[in-house]
């Protein structure tokens, strides 16, 4: 980038903060329908939303409910204990619109907005059984339709942190949910398109099983297993069948946890034949962190090692190697000040396009709890070469605002 386009850039980023707009979308356990239900703050459940504390990790666990809470206060009385009709429809809208300076494409400044707007809802069914779902109206001037929609069964067995989900949404919501990072920068590796395969490590559609005990008094284990069509959550074919083959996919997950720390381990594993009767099979394996540290910083990370043996349908078979992850860290300066610095890996061995290495930082200003100013910059730190041969440095700010 020549120092023009920088000068450039940066008077168009100041500008931006300005006249922007931005509402980044975020989880289910985050949208701002909980905070009015049930009137308290949304420091309630986030450290800094959209993230997360640990009293909101487990009020989402617990299928959004708290615990020992009677449901009769929040529906009508209807005559039949059998019959659960909320008061009021909870819902929750949410849009975002940004001005981004990028040079890996034509357009070095782009004005983004709107970019999404989407409607979200939840609800509880009955005791312990809750949905949750959200309906783009319009991403990235195209109408997307439903992304994350479930059911969540609690406590399948009574005394025991048994649960259910059932439906579609992210497969890696288990190790760190992508739409409650505080960054615009994605978690690279996640969203990469290894093989020419239908899957992926975001949107499927799945069940899955958890299970969560106490070991000690201060340590405790969580076992996941998951099943996946594998194909992602595209439309249903002619026959109305929504996998394209005879395969399902397996996922599962180990966590441990001490003191408000963990550590954990991940595992995905399938098969996907194609139109020709071509088959790739592969997995994904690998471990995860998250430590809290003098009670203000967070150090995060994922990192997977995946195969596939024939990445590419062809006849012999391709296989392709691959590695990614990525280490975050969470600072809070204060109620009103949040910074974070997020670090990409990706590595393809044979397909050298798809290699990436960032480095992103954010800051954050919470004019209210629900309303900050965001700063942003990712640096590309990948060696140029002939697969890459200029640096694509990008930056974001704007306006962010959840209601």
């Amino acid at each position: 980038m020549t120092r023009r386009i920088c000068r450039t850039s940066i008077g168009l980023l100041v500008l931006a903060g300005v006249c922007s707009f931005c509402l980044i979308p975020d989880t289910a356990s985050a949208i701002p329908a909980f905070a009015r239900k049930y009137q308290v703050a949304c420091t309630t459940c986030h450290t800094a939303f959209p993230q997360l504390n640990g009293f909101g990790e487990a009020f989402a666990g617990n299928g959004y409910q708290l615990p020992g809470e009677d449901l009769k206060d929040w529906t009508h009385d209807t005559g039949d204990d059998r019959l659960f009709l909320a008061k009021d429809i909870p819902l929750a809208i949410r849009a975002d619109g940004f001005i981004r300076t990028r040079n890996d494409t034509r357009n070095h400044t782009d004005i983004e907005a709107p970019f999404a707007l989407k409607l979200l809802t939840y609800g509880n069914i009955k005791k312990d059984i809750s949905f949750y779902f959200y309906f783009f109206f319009d991403e990235r001037g195209d109408t997307t339709g439903i992304e994350d929609a479930f059911i969540f069964f609690n406590d399948l067995i009574e005394g025991h942190n048994l649960d259910l989900r059932v439906g579609q949404y992210q497969i890696t919501d288990s190790l760190f949910p992508r739409e409650q990072r505080l960054t615009f920068q994605d978690y690279t590796y996640y969203v990469t398109e290894v093989s020419d395969s239908g899957f992926n490590l975001v949107y499927d559609r799945a069940a899955e099983l958890s299970y969560g005990f106490d070991v000690t008094d201060n340590t405790a284990l969580t076992l996941l297993a998951g099943i996946a069509n594998g194909n992602g959550i595209g439309t249903a074919d002619n026959d109305r069948n929504f996998d394209s083959d005879n395969f399902k996919n397996f996922y599962g997950r180990v966590l441990f946890e001490w003191g408000g720390q963990g550590i954990g381990g991940y595992a995905y594993i399938g098969r996907e034949k194609n139109p020709l009767e071509v088959e790739n099979d592969f997995y994904r394996i690998g471990p995860d962190f998250n430590f809290t540290l003098f009670d203000s910083v967070n150090i995060w990370g994922s990192y997977l090692f995946g195969k596939d043996d024939n990445a590419t349908f062809t006849t012999p078979a391709t296989e392709v190697k691959s590695w990614g992850g990525f280490t975050g860290i969470t600072y809070k300066f204060s109620d009103t000040w949040v910074g974070s610095l997020l670090h990409n890996m990706v590595e393809v061995r044979g397909i050298p396009t798809l290699d990436a290495h960032t480095l992103t930082a954010n800051i954050s200003y919470y004019i209210t709890l629900n309303f900050k100013v965001m700063l942003e910059g990712t640096a590309d730190l990948h060696s140029t070469e002939a697969s890459h041969p200029e640096k694509t440095h990008t930056g974001v700010l704007g306006l962010v605002f959840a209601y």
